[in-house]
């Protein structure tokens, strides 16, 4: 670690190091793509957890090692994807899903091998979008109680078109009238300081709207998502509406930083 001069994560606030955004070849952390590896160097440098946009590209046995070693380590998992972004098919929940257990049955191994959140989005499957709402709400509703019947925690993420060029929903108050229709604790939002930031939203007054349904809550800044700091985002009014709910979870550095490792954990380490 740079001979001891690279920082640690020692403040108030509980970070989790990405282990890749669109890929798991780019984790947020040096040290090499192995997801055990990368555990284990975000302990050493003081991060609560991570989180795994491409958890559930990698085989079960990887999924159950990582699993194993975060509860060693006293460390938790955040977020991770149900349908991670690749090569293969897509998953919209705006489309019929007769057997929905059976799609989900990978998920939910995952989540019991790993825990943590599974991070649902909602795509554009090309029908008319007051359909696809519908038959999303129907979908969540049946997927929310098959997470609540396994003790597992599902959150529905809005998400920007400029960055998901086939997001359905992207915008916070549509996703929580979804949540709040189904009203299952087992379904949360999630709260992204990036996505929220291109739509052009109060991410302060969101937080504070929807506090008893936040389940994760991901930073990066804006343009480009790169560091706190690095852009053009307050980031103080957000944290001040996060302690103002008392949010005790982490906060997932969902980010690529700009500049080299040290710079990054002092920009989170501003974040106090």
């Amino acid at each position: 670690m740079g001979g001891g001069l690279t920082p640690r994560l020692d403040g108030r606030r509980r970070f989790a190091a990405h282990l890749g955004i669109a890929s798991p070849d780019r984790p947020l952390l040096g040290g090499g793509v192995d997801p055990i590896a990368q555990i284990e160097r975000a302990h050493a440098l003081g991060f609560a957890g991570i989180t795994d946009n491409g958890l559930m590209l990698r085989p079960p046995d990887v999924q159950r090692r990582m699993g194993e070693r975060l509860r060693a380590l006293g460390m938790e998992m955040g977020s991770f994807t149900h349908d991670p972004p690749g090569e293969g098919p897509r998953f919209f929940w705006g489309a019929p899903q007769p057997d929905l257990a059976a799609a989900l049955a990978p998920t939910f191994a995952a989540a019991e091998r790993v825990s943590g959140v599974v991070n649902l989005v909602l795509l554009d499957a090309g029908a008319p979008r007051a359909d696809q709402l519908a038959r999303a709400t129907d979908n969540l509703g049946r997927a929310a109680a098959l997470a609540r019947a396994r003790g597992f925690r599902l959150a529905l993420e809005p998400v920007s078109r400029i960055r998901v060029p086939f997001a359905l929903v992207e915008h916070m108050a549509e996703a929580a009238a979804i949540v709040a229709r189904i009203d299952d604790d087992a379904l949360g939002l999630i709260v992204d300081s990036c996505h929220m930031a291109l739509g052009g939203e109060d991410i302060p007054a969101a937080i504070l709207s929807h506090a008893g349904r936040l389940r994760a809550v991901q930073i990066a800044d804006v343009p480009g998502r790169v560091e706190p700091g690095a852009g053009e985002l307050a980031f103080a009014p957000i944290l001040a509406a996060l302690d103002r709910i008392g949010w005790r979870g982490m906060l997932e550095a969902e980010f690529d930083a700009l500049g080299d490792e040290a710079g990054m954990l002092a920009a989170l380490e501003t974040l106090g």
